[in-house]
């Protein structure tokens, strides 16, 4: 999905539609300087609970640049710079030429380079809004009634990491103008897990499954402003692993993930929970159903990011075996299975 690949990464020259110039005026040159912030990043860059779940590594090769008029209604011009360094604290920089006359403006910059992440109603500052992708239909029917009346399932998204200039003020000058902004993440990053017993029950290679409910599906990032009115539902995978804080003697199997949101909607009370759910080696589906809205209110969530469920659930044991006979089959363990099938004319 990454269409900008097919693109000529280039420094664009932005400039005004409407108005007639040169085409570079020396007296209207400024150069755009954006870092990805990425420092103090929870599950990120910092307050890493289990080193043994890899995290996605925020990085770019593009950012987009949109210039609105000063009430933000218009969007006078955009573009892509695509030029990047290193800075001495080790952020990407990214630079490239603007050309600007006199006159005060609205500035955004994001990365542009993402899988999941729609941007929708650019025209305007104050209601540009990134969102990501819809799951498909059949992602529903895998945790069967729970999935109905949750809203949208939204698959989780990427780090939006957006600069922004709400009054950029551009006066007549001689030579080049720099203009120097950060670009912060837009998205909260959580780690999740769960204590489990019968790890060994769960089918080969198979990963639970989740669903969040009393989430934000999306972000005004001009603004800034998060939308708390229509609840949405966030689909991740959690995995097998283990806690590395358990203590000698202690189970220490969970299901664990690190996932993205834009954010948890603050008075979601009654509607904030997560569903798991899990295969067996015989192929039956085992769901549970946990209120995180206490998990949510603990000192590790809101400080670390860390949803940590003391719960205990345990992966009941498949039915491998009924003696034989019609009514009591043996039944094999379930697994995957690769195998290639020739499709053509009998040779």
């Amino acid at each position: 999905m990454r269409l900008i690949k097919s693109l000529v990464l280039v420094t664009v020259l932005f400039t005004a539609a409407c108005v007639r110039r040169p085409l570079f005026d020396p007296e209207d040159a400024a150069q755009l300087r954006v870092r990805l912030v990425t420092e103090g990043i929870h599950n990120v860059t910092c307050d890493i609970y289990n080193p043994n779940i890899e995290v996605d590594s925020i990085t770019s090769e593009m950012l987009r640049v949109l210039i609105y008029d000063q009430l933000g209604e218009q969007v006078l011009s955009q573009g892509f710079i695509s030029s990047k360094s290193i800075d001495n604290n080790g952020y990407e920089m990214f630079s490239g030429y603007l050309n600007l006359s006199a006159g005060r403006y609205k500035l955004l910059s994001y990365n542009f380079d993402l899988d999941y992440i729609k941007i929708n109603n650019e025209s305007r500052y104050n209601t540009i809004e990134a969102t990501t992708q819809v799951v498909p239909q059949y992602y529903y029917s895998r945790f069967g009634s729970r999935a109905e009346g949750v809203g949208t399932i939204y698959y989780s998204p990427e780090h939006l990491m957006v600069a922004r200039e709400p009054e950029l003020e551009i006066r007549e000058h001689q030579g080049e103008k720099i203009i120097e902004l950060d670009a912060h993440t837009v998205v909260d990053t959580y780690y999740i897990q769960i204590k489990i017993t019968g790890a060994q029950n769960m089918a080969k290679n198979a990963k639970c499954q989740a669903m969040l409910t009393g989430i934000s599906a999306s972000n005004c990032f001009g603004p800034n402003i998060r939308n708390y009115d229509t609840p949405a539902a966030l689909y991740f995978e959690m995995q097998r692993s283990t806690d590395p804080n358990t203590r000698d003697g202690e189970n220490s199997d969970v299901l664990c993930a690190v996932f993205n949101t834009f954010g948890k909607i603050p008075d979601a009370q009654s509607d904030l929970h997560i569903t798991l759910s899990v295969l067996t080696r015989d192929g039956k589906s085992h769901q549970k159903v946990i209120d995180m809205e206490p998990i949510f209110a603990t000192d590790d969530a809101r400080e670390r990011h860390w949803l940590l469920i003391e719960e205990e659930w345990e992966i009941p044991e498949p039915i491998v075996s009924g003696g034989g006979g019609g009514f009591t089959p043996d039944v094999d363990d379930w697994e995957d299975v690769k195998e290639t099938i020739p499709i053509g004319p009998r040779g």
